[in-house]
């Protein structure tokens, strides 16, 4: 089955359609699903099955065209177990379509027939039950499904529905700014798949784990393996997962401010549309164009295919699914200078977003405060305009924080997971070696001097691979506490550092100060010398700081313009100066890339300890709150917190 491929739920992360990608990929294994149970259908329905999934591999609506003649025809002489094997995938396609309601009629009609759940076709009908949850807001209920589901499979030793449960739990988590654990299941799900060598659950998973990585903004990945996908499913003629795996790479494009290529791969989409006569998902395209001619600035275009989408008339059963589109007409309206239908829409999305969870719709709500500050700017409200630009800035500051959390939790299940890769490597290495140790040892004739050659073999081969675990231990040590790129202290070093340094100030009755800085405007060196250049002006930026830092102190990358510097045995006014010294240095530095100067600036927040604030999140937050102050008073300049 085509799992997240093929359902539209938007994540509040991204807009609607990069969502729609992930949530479609959401079925795409339970519906080729091998059988590894006591419990199995009629003899006779075995080849009618397998035609089902392999329909299914081409169009979800060509399988489920079948099944429900098949159903029709043959139901009288179906037993009950057999009936409840079609409903499943019945329900399965309508899921994967989008028909969310007819797809739980269908599940009502498989439960009533009593069917064991601990059977594979119970534990797809779990699996459809939670994603059809997941997509109207029930996430918790769902997750109780997939885990029913999981500890099932994992009973029945079946890997292929086990990878199917943890796939389905990434996706949840996903949808639910859980990205560390969905990247945690994704992995889980990956091994799983790579023990059975399934090429086209691979693939479906690539694309799953393509939509993950770029909702923690890692791009390069994402789009790595979106590619990957798309290959496979161009390769092997499945057109009807190219289609929306070309547009998950249009989106991300799209977010990358990349709107060339956006509009390149939004048009190949529409050219699979034709070729696979798939009109009625022709408004992914026209909505994608749409959203990316309004964001490069081609208002005429933009217009265009919004009128366009608008034809199609697409319909959406969960409520999250739509604030994307309302939110680019409200935007539209807006670049019109049309008041009354921005206001209109607006509502529109108020109304819509009200019965979701706040904290998983963080992203709208920001957009939702910025265009009515827009629509108050131009009614001349500027209090109105300034109150929703101050929610919207506080929101976007609450969800960035969580983003940087994200990431960094991402990188350390990432870590884990290869540990634990290695690991089995080795025990794998290990099985080897005994074998061929009793092998050599059968053979020999004398048996006393080869099982003294092979305890010595042994016993170097330990040393060898304990010598070689020291040097890894080493140097992933060192990659732990490292920031790759700038070659700093990581995050989760500096923060160990600057507890560990307050504790000791504490103890001792000593001084004790952090400073938080940020380069002012980094976006626009991005947009202006790409993301290699952006590198390039950080690591000028590391340097430079790093020259004015004391033998004791620690200079820290936490974030992806933002730096943190502990000084023990320091006080505000001494951090000032040593701030001071920085911006002067970052200030007067002309970074030369791609043969260009570039100058920039940046902001620092300084806080110190004392008797109120005498924990590291007080400080930390204050000094952010410095920082923030700084940004707010023109940028380039060193404010220190208030002490009170």
């Amino acid at each position: 089955m085509k799992k997240h491929v093929r359902t539209s739920k938007e994540t509040g992360k991204t807009t609607l359609l990069f969502t729609i990608f992930a949530s479609v990929f959401f079925m795409c294994f339970s519906l080729n699903s091998h059988s590894y149970t006591l419990d199995s259908p009629s003899t006779w329905m075995q080849v009618p099955l397998n035609k089902i999934d392999e329909l299914n591999k081409k169009d979800p609506a060509l399988a489920l065209a079948f099944s429900k003649k098949l159903f029709d025809r043959h139901q009288q002489k179906m037993t009950d177990f057999d009936k409840a094997s079609i409903l499943s995938k019945m329900a399965q396609h309508n899921y994967i379509l989008g028909h969310y309601n007819v797809s739980q009629g269908l599940l009502d009609q498989a439960y009533a027939l009593k069917v064991d759940l601990t059977t594979d076709v119970g534990i797809s009908l779990l699996l459809t039950q939670g994603g059809i949850m997941d997509e109207l807001g029930n996430s918790e209920q769902a997750m109780v499904k997939y885990s029913l589901a999981a500890k099932y499979a994992k009973a029945n030793e079946n890997s292929k529905m086990l990878a199917d449960s943890y796939s389905y739990m990434a996706y949840s988590y996903s949808i639910n700014h859980k990205d560390t654990q969905a990247l945690k299941y994704y992995h889980q799900a990956y091994l799983q798949l790579e023990q059975i060598g399934d090429e086209l659950d691979l693939a479906y998973l690539k694309a799953e784990m393509a939509n993950a990585y770029s909702l923690t903004f890692d791009d390069i990945n994402a789009i790595k393996l979106a590619k990957e996908a798309s290959d496979y499913f161009s390769k092997h003629q499945y057109y009807f997962d190219e289609l929306f795996v070309q547009n998950l790479l249009a989106k991300i494009y799209l977010r990358k401010k990349d709107y060339q290529k956006a509009e390149v791969t939004y048009l190949r989409v529409i050219e699979i549309i034709k070729k696979t006569n798939k009109k009625e998902y022709i408004y992914l395209a026209y909505l994608g164009l749409a959203n990316t001619y309004h964001h490069s600035q081609q208002h005429d275009k933009a217009r265009i295919f919004w009128h366009k989408y608008q034809e199609q008339q697409p319909h959406y059963e969960n409520p999250s699914a739509k604030i994307g589109a309302i939110i680019l007409e409200a935007k539209l309206a807006l670049s019109d200078h049309n008041i009354t239908a921005a206001i209109d829409t607006l509502a529109r999305v108020e109304a819509t977003l009200k019965p979701l969870d706040k904290q998983n719709a963080l992203s709208w709500y920001v957009q939702l405060f910025d265009l009515q500050a827009e629509v108050a700017v131009l009614k001349k409200d500027f209090q109105t305009a300034y109150f929703k630009q101050k929610e919207a800035r506080a929101l976007l500051k609450d969800y960035y924080n969580a983003e940087r959390e994200t990431i960094r939790s991402k990188y350390k299940v990432m870590f884990d997971t290869d540990q634990a890769i290695l690991t089995n490597k080795l025990l794998e290495q290990d099985k080897a070696l005994n074998k061929a140790a009793l092998d050599n040892a059968a053979q020999q004739q004398q048996l006393q001097n080869m099982i003294i050659i092979i305890i010595l073999l042994f016993v170097l081969v330990l040393f060898y691979f304990i010598y070689r675990q020291i040097l890894n231990s080493k140097a992933l040590h060192k990659i732990a506490n490292t920031d790759t790129l700038t070659e700093l202290a990581s995050r989760r070093y500096t923060f160990i550092y600057a507890q560990k340094m307050l504790l000791q100030a504490i103890n001792a009755k000593q001084q004790f100060a952090m400073i938080i800085f940020d380069v002012d405007h980094f976006k626009q060196v991005n947009d202006s010398f790409g993301h290699a250049g952006g590198d390039i002006a950080l690591k000028e930026i590391s340097s430079t700081a790093n020259e004015y830092v004391r033998a004791h102190d620690i200079l820290g990358r936490i974030g992806g313009e933002e730096f943190l510097l502990i000084l023990p045995e320091a006080s505000s006014a001494q951090a000032y100066e040593i701030a001071e010294r920085i911006r002067h240095a970052i200030e007067h530095k002309v970074i030369i890339i791609n043969s260009k100067p570039l100058q920039i600036t940046a902001s620092f927040g300084i806080s110190q300890l004392t008797d109120k604030q005498d924990s590291f999140n007080q400080l930390f937050n204050n000094a952010d709150m410095a920082l923030f102050q700084a940004k707010d008073q023109g940028r380039n300049r060193t404010v220190i917190a208030n002490e009170t």
